[in-house]
């Protein structure tokens, strides 16, 4: 068996995920650091494990990076991609559009992109869960769907301390039911740790039983599934734990869900990567925190920079 439910397990985590929430919530409150707005959210995040802020990114700005998306071939070799095509992990994005592959970390290269990620709605609440400056460490532009089974971003997106990290899905289009749409547990972030056969909560490489005995505890917690129809410019967080895939794809395969992932945590954490001293590197975005990227040297002292080669990447 790779992994179990171990309700005896205890980690750190988000204040917004620990029992006394609602305590920490209120102490905030009267402090005045956070208005009504903020309350709200930050209740709704922590009780439910997600929040959906509809149209929190000005169409301008999505326009802005859909075209930027659109003329990534004018620049062969700058973006580092998904290979899906040749059953690999990544390859460098050549001199002709190709809409199956996924992109990793725009936000190097592409300030339209930045400014969609780390959009003021986005850090002003990341900032409030965390209590410190934001880092976005991983992105993924997705075209279509991945076609992801259910997964808590635990077992694949790892940091020093497992549940110390956040994601936004931005809607970059209407999104089309039956399109590969994102799903969700209502509340799954609240079901004990599932830990791997290699003591931690990161996949030890055999994931075969993996999704369907989070589905499993899900249904017998009588958790409510929902499936995000967004809207352009829509924001949806999730906490590190929260159960999700992406729905069944019943369209045609090229149907597209142009959107876009982003995983944070906060600045005083570090991603599992950056225990390789060159890989530790920190582009800074305002005074609100910055970004870092496993596939691109940061911080960025040119107008664009390509991926390292040497981390195997494919033409």
């Amino acid at each position: 068996m790779a992994g179990a439910f171990k309700p005896d397990v205890t980690l750190p985590g988000l204040w917004t995920d620990k029992p006394d929430w609602l305590q920490r919530l209120r102490a905030l409150a009267a402090t005045g650091h956070i208005d009504q707005t903020d309350a709200d959210q930050l209740a709704h995040f922590a009780e439910h494990g997600w929040l959906l802020m509809e149209r929190a990114i000005e169409p301008e700005l999505v326009d802005a990076l859909v075209n930027d998306i659109r003329n990534l071939h004018q620049h062969p070799g700058y973006f580092a991609t998904t290979d899906f095509r040749h059953n690999r992990s990544h390859k460098l994005n050549g001199n002709q559009p190709d809409p199956l592959e996924s992109i990793f970390d725009l936000y190097v290269n592409l300030q339209s992109s930045r400014r969609v990620c780390m959009h003021p709605s986005i850090t002003h609440f990341l900032g409030l869960v965390f209590q410190a400056k934001v880092l976005a460490f991983q992105q993924l532009l997705f075209q279509v769907t991945n076609g992801h089974q259910w997964h808590q971003d635990t077992a694949y997106v790892v940091v020093d301390t497992p549940t110390l990290l956040t994601a936004t899905w931005i809607a970059l289009q209407d999104i089309e039911e039956g399109s590969g749409e994102l799903a969700y547990y209502d509340r799954s972030h609240r079901l004990p740790h599932y830990i791997f056969s290699n003591d931690s909560k990161h996949s030890d490489g055999d994931t075969a039983d993996y999704p369907h005995e989070l589905e499993a505890a899900c249904q017998t917690s009588q958790l409510a599934h929902h499936r995000l129809l967004a809207k352009k410019g829509d924001v949806f967080f999730w906490t590190a734990d929260l159960v999700h895939r992406s729905h069944p794809l019943v369209l045609p395969p090229d149907t597209p869900r142009l959107s876009c992932v982003t995983h944070y945590c906060p600045a005083t954490s570090m991603p599992h990567w950056f225990r390789e001293p060159d890989k530790r590197g920190i582009e800074p975005y305002w005074d609100v925190g910055g970004f870092a990227s496993s596939f691109y040297a940061l911080p960025n002292v040119s107008q664009m920079v390509r991926p390292v080669a040497r981390w195997e990447f494919y033409n």
